[in-house]
């Protein structure tokens, strides 16, 4: 036979609930729904913008266009490579910045005899703390 449920038991039950609520809607709030879009622009021999700033743990989407010709993505830390096509309709790239730094960002597919000079930076950056 289970005890029966007394004032306190039952207080005690809420504010454990309310605790729950208030830990789940905190982390749902660091967490924004969707990912900060940022456009870049692939020519020869050179990415737009040439470096791309980001906060540490930030979900990104790189809508990723050509200017001109074929030519890649690469972000090798992150994972990402993509091939980006002449016209059309961006390519969608999408990752976590999970790690603090400056990153290259390099063309993966051969554009001309400037292919080796065209770079870029991501740059990840340390949340700022809370001033108090």
């Amino acid at each position: 036979m289970s005890a029966p449920v007394t004032r306190g038991r039952r207080r005690a039950a809420w504010i454990v609930f309310g605790a729950c609520v208030l830990a789940i809607g905190a982390s749902s709030a660091l967490q924004s729904p969707e990912p900060r879009e940022i456009e870049v622009v692939a020519r020869r021999y050179a990415f737009e913008p040439p470096e791309i700033e980001v906060t540490l743990g930030e979900r990104v989407r790189l809508l990723v266009r050509s200017g001109d010709g074929l030519h890649g993505l690469e972000i090798e830390r992150f994972r990402v490579s993509k091939e980006i096509p002449r016209g059309g309709e961006p390519v969608v790239i999408e990752f976590t910045a999970d790690e603090a730094g400056r990153f290259p960002i390099l063309c993966s597919v051969y554009c001309g005899d400037g292919h080796d000079e065209m770079k870029g930076a991501l740059v990840v950056s340390a949340r700022a703390s809370a001033q108090p």
